[in-house]
This record gives structure tokens, sequence and C-alpha cells, in this order.
């Protein structure tokens, strides 16, 4: 059977699914089955007992592990979400976690060009180390921006192969435009909305 979370408080360790008749199963989490913590609007697959959800997963039809929602996700909850996904260009995501990584992209580009402009007049082999680990950490957000507006052009109903536009000089405006666009609140090829 199929459902979404209401909630889940993690003291507890209890939550509810409302199922898609509109009927709701309290669950524990001995009853959850996957790798993430449940929470608020995933949608879950799971075996009625009673008023009781059993073997509760997530519907990974959808392809979609969404976050929190839109009111409760912090600066932090943002990016952690982002490298908690950074290859699943299949789901979609909110305006708000799309900027704040935006956000948190731009601050560690600003540390990493002045450390290494502090590094560069001391010279020697630690340049070089670094060069090369800001070059590693620099490919690894890299990949990490590309999944998120992805996922965000998704959730605006759009083909996440707009993001090619980036890497045209013209491009990129339209894309920034197409990032401001609200959520879809249609369910789509990629999913459930992602607020």
């Amino acid at each position: 059977m199929k459902g979404t979370v209401l909630g889940f408080d993690v003291q507890t360790g209890e939550g509810v699914i409302l199922n898609d008749q509109d009927v709701r199963y309290a669950f524990s989490k001995m009853n959850w089955r996957d790798t993430l913590a449940p929470m608020k609007g995933q949608r879950v697959d799971f075996e009625p007992w009673g008023t009781m959800a059993n073997n509760v997963f997530l519907d990974i039809q959808f392809g979609q592990f969404t976050s929190l929602p839109a009111a409760d996700m912090s600066f932090t909850d943002a990016v952690r979400s982002c490298f908690r996904r950074a290859t699943d260009f299949q789901g979609r995501s909110r305006r708000k976690e799309y900027w704040y990584f935006r956000i948190f992209g731009i601050l560690c580009s600003i540390v990493i060009s002045m450390i290494s402009s502090d590094f560069r007049h001391g010279g020697g082999g630690i340049v070089a180390l670094l060069g090369i680990a800001a070059f590693f950490a620099w490919l690894y957000l890299f990949v990490v921006d590309l999944s998120v507006s992805v996922r965000r052009l998704h959730d605006t109903g759009r083909s996440g192969w707009w993001v090619l536009l980036y890497f045209t000089v013209i491009g990129t405006i339209p894309v920034l435009i197409m990032m401001c666009f609200d959520t879809d609140y249609r369910i789509n090829k990629w999913g459930y909305p992602a607020k």
C-alpha cells in the first residue's frame, strides 16, 4: 500500500502515514525498513496491519528522497541534503535547497581563494598539495551543484537538460530565471512536488 509520511518524532521513534485513501496508520522506528530516516512528506510503500504500518520502505518508484518541508529547511539542512543526494539526477529539489547550496558554493569559493592566495606567497610543496586538494574539492562541488540544478529544474516541470545552458555565456541568465520559479505542484515523471 502507498502513502505519505505525515510526521515522525525522532525522540519517541513513532510516526504517522496517510495512505492514498485518506486512512492514517501509525508506525514505529522498528517498522521502518529503509536506510534514510523517516521525514515528513516522504512517499512510502508499506503493509497495513490493523491500524499500524509494517515493513515501511521509501517508494523508489518515484526516485525521490524528499527532505524537510520548506518552512523547516535550514541552511545546514539544505547543504546536507545536497551532499547526501550528490549523484541523484532523477528527483526534485525546492528553491530553498538550490539557493542555499548556491550560497554555500560561493562562500566555499571565497574561502578557498583566500587560503590559496596566502599559501602562494609561502611557496613550496604545500602550494602544489593545496592546489590538488582545491581542484578535487571544486570538482566534487561542481557535481553536487549540477545534480541540485537538475533536480531544481525537474521541480519546476522542466527537463534537466536545460542545465546545459549554464555552459554558454548567454544561457546562464535564462537558467537562473528558471531556478526562481515556484514548485510545480503536480506529480511529474520525476516524482512528487518537493514541497
